[in-house]
């Protein structure tokens, strides 16, 4: 019977379960050549750690809670204010992603971290949305 039902309705629960970022046969093709280029994955590897840091200080100093992190991401907690911080951090190349579905995850965002330009970029952006709902360190 699952098989007259119309494409979308058969695929949604693939969809669920498969990651929004799922990889195509282009990046397929072209991973051995990028897992070959080691000083180009160190160089990445060095300027994430290294804004890492910056990225968590910038979220103290804000007064925003966050779970202190060891990957290319930080859980921020905006309680709330959740998916306005998302909709006003949502511009280019930004990747911010709401987790309040995830369990023990309500009201998060994760922020993915990227080079220290990426970083100061994506620092000026939090704080930009941040002022636009009224955040202060007093008044999250």
């Amino acid at each position: 019977m699952g098989l007259w039902l119309p494409l979308k309705s058969r695929c949604a629960g693939i969809r669920r379960a498969a990651s929004p970022y799922s990889v195509n046969s282009v990046a397929l093709v072209c991973l051995a050549a990028a897992l070959g280029d080691e000083e180009y994955l160190r160089w990445y590897t060095n300027e994430v750690l290294a804004s890492r840091p910056v990225f968590e200080a910038v979220l103290q100093r804000l007064g925003v809670t966050y779970w202190p992190s060891r990957a290319n991401f930080v859980l921020v907690n905006n309680r709330s204010k959740t998916s306005r911080i998302r909709r006003g951090h949502a511009v280019p190349r930004r990747l911010v992603r709401d987790r309040s579905a995830d369990p023990g995850c309500d009201g998060c965002v994760r922020i993915t971290l990227g080079t220290r330009e990426q970083t100061e970029q994506g620092i000026a952006a939090l704080e930009e949305s941040l002022a636009a709902i009224g955040w202060t360190r007093e008044n999250p």
